[in-house]
């Protein structure tokens, strides 16, 4: 049973979601009450997002994907303190074990925003977007 739960706004923001991140992010509250920022986007809402700089791409997975659903979360710990960047890379901490033991079996895997390259250096990302999270297929 979880310790937390997700406020009505975050639950409206996983519709659309791909079931896997679905799981993940409850699984979460039962170690960290946090928001979900964003979850599935319309193009309108990426296209403004991408031109004020606050995304890098239009090919986001934020997007509706081929099976109907958004591979990507934005989703913060909470409370949210934007100015405490440590707290969002242990709680990147928390959701990576979480992640792996819920996607590996369906053969996918997480990337995460504070390391796109996913070699574990965390200093030479160019675009640090420490709350999102995504699932790819493969490992």
């Amino acid at each position: 049973m979880a310790k937390y739960k997700f406020s009505q706004t975050s639950l409206e923001r996983l519709e659309g979601v791909h079931p896997l991140l679905i799981d993940i992010s409850l699984k979460i509250l039962q170690y960290w009450d946090c928001k979900i920022i964003y979850g599935l986007r319309s193009h309108a809402e990426q296209a403004r997002l991408y031109s004020e700089g606050l995304s890098k791409t239009m090919n986001s997975l934020h997007l509706k994907q081929e099976d109907g659903y958004g591979h990507a979360l934005d989703i913060a710990p909470y409370p949210i303190d934007w100015n405490d960047t440590n707290r969002f890379y242990y709680f990147a901490g928390i959701v990576k074990p979480i992640a792996d033991d819920i996607l590996k079996p369906h053969g996918w895997y997480l990337r995460w925003g504070g390391n796109w390259d996913g070699d574990l250096e965390l200093n030479d990302q160019t675009f640090m977007d420490l709350v999102h999270f995504e699932i790819r297929r493969g490992g």
